[in-house]
């Protein structure tokens, strides 16, 4: 589970604080507003005190130069701007003018107090909410906006819990660093992308490197070291089915997981794209499949067939679900031959464990795909996805501007069963997908991850990082 820093501004107005039957209205709000942020995951919310500011809240100048200065000191990686009442532009302005110009901005409402049996109004927070988001948009934020609600209804904690995990995904996206080992198949020209573009754009480095090199990190890695028999036990210690294992394919895989965890290390990734297919098979005579599923499974982003792009996606997911599950790389691959609005979702055999169906056992075997070129290549791993809600995307390019497909469904438990990781995903309108697929340029690559709340994630992701992004229905 990540955490992420985010400053909550609870904004106070005295003079709209309630009144004699009410008492500290701002006070009392800010309490309920923090009794709800803190059953957000990931959330570590950094609020003035009441030693800091008067009842904790930001009401003048002077109080906003306080907490925006426990804003950096926190190094919070987004800010959220609450009106507790009416609200006080001018302190909210005068904290915003101390931030940086692409900092996440969440604002809400709460609902006004009770009116009193004299016809007096408690507050006018609808009023000053107006008042408040202008400020923040003439000093040129982008930000999200929740409608006037209660600190305790679904719209709230919905909102802050895709805020969160939108701020966690830009906080490891920007400036991240992407290992490419080897070079995309031949035949997969669709995996172009512009280095340049992700270094202007969002800071990001590429590090490429031969796949000689990562031979070279291989077979620096004796097959009698302590480390690969150790790896080997361990992978025949799981609850797999091991079949058609050729000789020293299990001590391959090891040295081949081994060679790319150190890689990653040594080149500080954040997401590695790997190139797999054919070389590989034909110097160590193995599959990379099982081995991308056992380094996602442990957090270590590996995508197939050097695609950036792909693994530039698995990274957001991964990051948007806030650590609680990992992404898998797929093909978009078929429409269910008889169920309408229902397509498979696969790959060889490259998802991560936890992703196993409950009632499957997982096969260690040859590639599919690849044993139609040859017999040396063990090491696909192969099982069905578990049921439940998901989120696919994929990230794409073209005419030097970014686009993020997304949409979410459900894995279902239905028949044919086929080769390698795969699972039948149900959507609303699958036609409503093609359309925008096309439209938006998808390729052949996708991610899927298990947490449908992902989604909305991915929306603010968008918004905060000027990505465009179309939602299928």
């Amino acid at each position: 589970m990540f955490k992420t820093k985010i400053g909550f501004v609870p904004s106070t107005w005295e003079s709209w604080d309630g009144n004699q039957e009410t008492g500290r209205l701002a006070w009392k709000t800010r309490q309920r507003c923090l009794d709800a942020m803190s059953q957000i995951d990931g959330l570590e919310i950094i609020v003035p005190s009441d030693e800091l500011t008067a009842y904790g809240c930001v009401g003048t100048p002077e109080e906003a130069t306080k907490v925006l200065a426990l804003f950096k000191q926190e190094d919070v990686q987004g800010v959220i701007i609450g009106n507790m009442n009416f609200g006080h532009e001018v302190s909210v302005g005068k904290l915003l003018s101390g931030l940086r110009k692409d900092m996440p901005i969440l604002h809400f409402a709460t609902k006004s107090g009770p009116y009193t049996a004299q016809g007096n109004r408690a507050t006018d927070t609808w009023c000053g909410q107006f008042m408040t988001a202008s400020a923040i948009r003439r000093r040129g934020f982008i930000f999200e906006h929740i409608r006037t609600c209660d600190p305790e209804d679904m719209v709230f904690s919905e909102n802050v819990d895709a805020f969160v995990r939108a701020c966690t995904a830009i906080s490891k996206f920007k400036g991240a660093r992407i290992l490419q080992i080897g070079t995309r198949p031949t035949g997969f020209e669709s995996e172009y992308f512009s280095e340049e573009k992700m270094q202007r754009d969002f800071g990001q480095m590429l590090i490429p490197v031969n796949q000689d090199d990562e031979f070279e990190y291989i077979d620096a890695i004796s097959s009698e070291s302590p480390e690969v028999k150790d790896l080997v036990a361990e992978i025949r210690s799981k609850n797999i089915q091991i079949t058609d294992e050729m000789p020293d394919s299990l001590i391959n895989q090891a040295r081949l997981e081994l060679a790319l965890k150190q890689m990653a290390k040594d080149f500080e990734a954040d997401a590695m794209a790997v190139t797999c297919w054919e070389r590989l098979q034909k110097k160590y005579h193995i599959a990379a499949c099982s081995t991308f599923s056992r380094l996602n499974s442990q957090g270590i982003i590996a995508a197939c067939e050097a695609d950036v792009l792909g693994a530039v996606t698995m990274l957001i997911l991964n990051n948007c679900a806030a650590g609680k599950t990992v992404s898998d790389f797929i093909d978009w691959t078929d429409l269910h031959p008889t169920e309408n609005n229902v397509w498979l979702a696969w790959h060889c055999g490259n998802a991560a464990s936890q992703l196993c169906a409950e009632d499957a056992v997982p096969l260690l075997t040859q590639n599919e795909r690849l044993s139609l070129w040859g017999p040396t290549c063990h090491g696909a791993i192969e099982f069905r996805l578990k049921n439940g809600p998901v989120t696919c995307a994929r990230m794409t390019e073209y005419n030097n501007e970014y686009c993020l497909f997304y949409g979410t469904g459900e894995i279902i438990d239905i028949e044919p069963m086929t080769r390698g990781c795969y699972g039948w995903v149900k959507v609303n309108d699958i036609g409503d997908w093609e359309d925008k697929m096309i439209e938006t340029g998808v390729v052949h690559h996708g991610v899927l991850i298990h947490d449908a709340k992902v989604a909305n994630a991915l929306k603010m992701f968008c918004t905060f990082t000027k990505i465009k992004s179309v939602r299928g229905a």
